[in-house]
C-alpha cells in the first residue's frame, strides 16, 4: 500500500529514543523528512547519527514544557523543512509514585501542555498542508487502570490528552487537519521502562508479559507502524479516534 507520505514533513517530540525514534525511522522509510527534539543535546546528536543515513533529519534541543520554546521549534522546523504536514507528540513525563503535587505538575506540563505547544505552534503550517495530521502517543493507562508503579497523574494526564486530541479533531477538522491518538500497551524497549521493570521487578514484568494472549511485550516498531499509518493520507477517513496497540492486553470492547 502506498501511504502517500513521500515528501511530507514531520515534527516528533521525544524523538531521540524509544517509540519516538522508531516513529522517526518508520516515517523516513516512507519518504518523510523529520525534525526531532528532546531535552539533551547528546541524545539529539546520537539520534541524528542513526537517522541521517535514512534521509532528511534535523534536530534540536527543546523542552516541551516551555510553550514559547516549543512554538519556536515548530517555526524553526517549518523553515528548515519547508513546512509541516505531521505533528507527533510523543514526549512524556512518565510520573513516579508518591504523594504530593510534583508528579501531577510534571505530567500536565509535558503530556498535556507539551502537546498544546506543538499543535498550536504548528497550526499555521498545518493549515497550508493538504495532508495535515496530528498523532499523539498516549497509553492504555489513560483508558483503564493498570497497576504498575507509576503515579496516578500519568494515567489521568494521558486521559486528558486523549480527550484533547479528540476535541482538536472536531475543531480543526474543517481546516483539513486530522487528529488521532495511539494508546500503546506494555512495550519493551532496550533501556526503556519495561527493561527496568524486567531487571528490578521480574515478577511484575512476567505477570504483564503473560497477560498478553501471545505472552510477549510489544515493540517500538509495532507502535511506529500504526502511528505512521494514522499520520498518512491512507488514513484520510480516520479522525478523532484512539487506536490501542497493545496485543489485546486491555479487555474492553469498543462498541
Amino acid at each position: 500500500m502506498d501511504l502517500g507520505l513521500t515528501g511530507a514533513k514531520a515534527v516528533i517530540s521525544g524523538g531521540t529514543q524509544g517509540i519516538g525514534l522508531a516513529i522517526a525511522k518508520q516515517l523516513m522509510a516512507e519518504g518523510v523528512a523529520v525534525s526531532i527534539a528532546a531535552r539533551r543535546q547528546e541524545g539529539v546528536d546520537a539520534a541524528l547519527k542513526a537517522l541521517s543515513p535514512l534521509g532528511t533529519a534535523i534536530g534540536q534541543v527543546c523542552d516541551v514544557t516551555d510553550y514559547d520554546a516549543t512554538v519556536a521549534w515548530m517555526q524553526d522546523a517549518a523553515a528548515a523543512l519547508g513546512g509541516i504536514d505531521i505533528v507527533v507528540h510523543n514526549a512524556t513525563a512518565s510520573g513516579q509514585p508518591g504523594p504530593g503535587p510534583q508528579s501531577w505538575i510534571n505530567n500536565f506540563n509535558v503530556d498535556v501542555l507539551g502537546m498544546v505547544g506543538m499543535s498550536e505552534g504548528a497550526l499555521p503550517f498545518l493549515e497550508q498542508s493538504e495532508r495535515a495530521a496530528l498523532v499523539q502517543i498516549a497509553s492504555i493507562t489513560g483508558i483503564e487502570h493498570h497497576d504498575v508503579p507509576i503515579s496516578p497523574s500519568y494515567g489521568a494526564m494521558k486521559a486528558a490528552s486523549i480527550r484533547h486530541m479528540a476535541q482538536l479533531a472536531q475543531q480543526w477538522g474543517p481546516k483539513g487537519i486530522r487528529a488521532n491518538t495511539v494508546a500503546p500497551g506494555p512495550i519493551f524497549i532496550e533501556h526503556g521502562v519495561w527493561n527496568g521493570i524486567k531487571d528490578n521487578a521480574p515478577a511484575l514484568y512476567e505477570r504483564d508479559r503473560d497477560y498478553h494472549p501471545t505472552k510477549r511485550m510489544g515493540t517500538g516498531e509495532e507502535v511506529a507502524r500504526v502511528a505512521t499509518f494514522l499520520a498518512s493520507p491512507a488514513a484520510s477517513w480516520v479522525n478523532g479516534t484512539t487506536v490501542r496497540v497493545d496485543g489485546a492486553f486491555t479487555r474492553g470492547v469498543n462498541f
